[in-house]
């Protein structure tokens, strides 16, 4: 049975040899340091379901799509952080469950993966949010990226009282090696800052790095942590799989309007205008809202899949060199070239300037338009969900379908972006796709 010991690097149904697999792991910006936690011997490594009642320790179960197990111990904590010495008195440690592969079975196994520390008892209740967010982003990365902690270590979170080193009073957070700190504890904060403060630092931990830029911040993961997990939370809040009384910090709402803003505009961008490649040299702040849209791009059109297998191809060019954007933009284009199936998801929602609130009906235009990268191949054609119709625009001789025997055939001679327009009905249980399978792709 696959439990949560089972981490990118070795999944063989999406990283085909040991030489993608090293590529991912040199992605993580992090370097997954092989450290014991500070706070490790303070709580079982891993916890049964039969060994649950036996802790010394207040636990809450988590139940859900994304199991775990909250367990505060009976006794008074005293650790100090590794960088700025200062003693914490209380944490709450966070167990993710396995997930298991017989629909309705009980998830029987938990592993520590994080220690979230508070200066004292009085602010429990905070770390208890923090580690709730911290289960679901876990839970949200590892389903669709296949990643666990390198050497299966706990990541300490430390909630400080003082502000950031030479700052003035901002709030922020900082990852170093496999700690994460979360400054400036009782400073007032709107509530999706919290999560948003959360998903970029265990994004710097645990996404692959694409470095360079000169602002806002050298590497890139840690915004595209806070807005491809907080996309994801926001789809399977949308899919039902999660609901809102799941959510630490934040109600629906405004986890709708942080995607309006931070989201839809940069994956409207490359839906509607195509691709512009020379967007990816540039070291600037628009130079990475373009590179993290791209990503953003790939996983909603194409699906989680299909960037998980991009960050598999993503290299850099020279030995020892940083990964910069270009080089993912190459590995996302090899992997989509080099993928028996390919699944279109048209962005509806996106294109019309928003995204549909979670307690909204999706709105249906008659017809929508989109780029799209289409590799050369022969391919047969399928829908799913509410699609009347489907068309490539461009020259005939490089992209031909061909209707015959009820079936939908598609040649594409030359590897080029092409717009894509569909026609959609109303809505159906099933999202709207197109899959193009190529014609001599292997039997699985």
């Amino acid at each position: 049975m696959t439990t949560i010991r089972h981490i990118f690097g070795v999944n063989n149904r999406f990283c085909r040899s040991v030489r993608l697999a090293r590529a991912f792991l040199l992605l993580i910006s992090s370097l997954s340091f092989c450290t014991t936690p500070l706070a490790a011997q303070n709580a079982p490594a891993q916890i049964t379901t039969s060994e649950i009642k036996r802790q010394d320790a207040a636990i809450e179960t988590v139940t859900g799509v994304y199991p775990g197990l909250l367990l505060i111990p009976h006794q008074t904590a005293n650790v100090i952080d590794e960088k700025y010495s200062q003693t914490y008195h209380a944490v709450c440690y966070v167990y993710p469950g396995d997930s298991p592969t017989t629909a309705g079975a009980a998830t029987t196994e938990y592993l520590r993966r994080f220690a979230v520390h508070a200066p004292d008892a009085d602010a429990l209740p905070l770390a208890k949010r923090a580690a709730k967010m911290l289960l679901l982003v876990y839970g949200i990365n590892h389903e669709r990226l296949r990643y666990d902690h390198a050497f299966s270590q706990t990541v300490d979170v430390w909630l400080t009282r003082q502000n950031a080193p030479n700052d003035t009073g901002d709030i922020g957070g900082e990852q170093f090696r496999n700690q994460i700190y979360i400054y400036n504890l009782y400073s007032e904060r709107r509530p999706i800052e919290w999560i948003r403060e959360i998903a970029h630092e265990y994004g710097h931990y645990a996404l692959p790095g694409i470095s360079g830029y000169t602002a806002p911040e050298s590497w890139a993961n840690g915004v595209l942590g806070e807005r491809l997990f907080l996309q994801w939370l926001s789809d399977d809040l949308r899919d039902g799989r999660l609901h809102a009384d799941d959510l630490p910090f934040i109600t629906p709402v405004m986890l709708d309007e942080f995607l309006a803003r931070q989201t839809a505009p940069l994956i409207r961008r490359i839906a509607r205008d195509g691709l512009e490649e020379r967007q990816f040299g540039r070291r600037d702040a628009p130079g990475m809202d373009y590179y993290i849209g791209f990503a953003l791009y790939i996983s909603r059109v194409y699906g989680s899949k299909a960037l998980l297998d991009a960050f598999a191809y993503t290299e850099p060019q020279k030995s020892g060199t940083v990964v910069r954007a270009s080089d993912f933009l190459r590995g996302a284009l090899t992997a989509l070239s080099t993928s028996p199936e390919l699944t279109l998801i048209p962005p509806s929602a996106l294109l019309q300037n928003g995204i549909t609130p979670l307690n909204k009906a999706a709105k249906h235009p008659s017809a929508d338009s989109f780029w799209v990268y289409l590799p050369r191949g022969e391919y047969t054609v399928s829908t799913q969900g509410g699609l009347r119709s489907w068309q490539f625009a461009g020259d005939a001789k490089a992209v031909h379908r061909l209707d015959k025997n009820g079936l939908n055939e598609l040649t594409v001679n030359i590897s080029d972006w092409r717009k894509l327009t569909v026609a959609l009905a109303s809505p159906t249980d099933k999202p709207a796709l197109i899959r193009l399978r190529r014609r001599d792709a292997e039997v699985r």
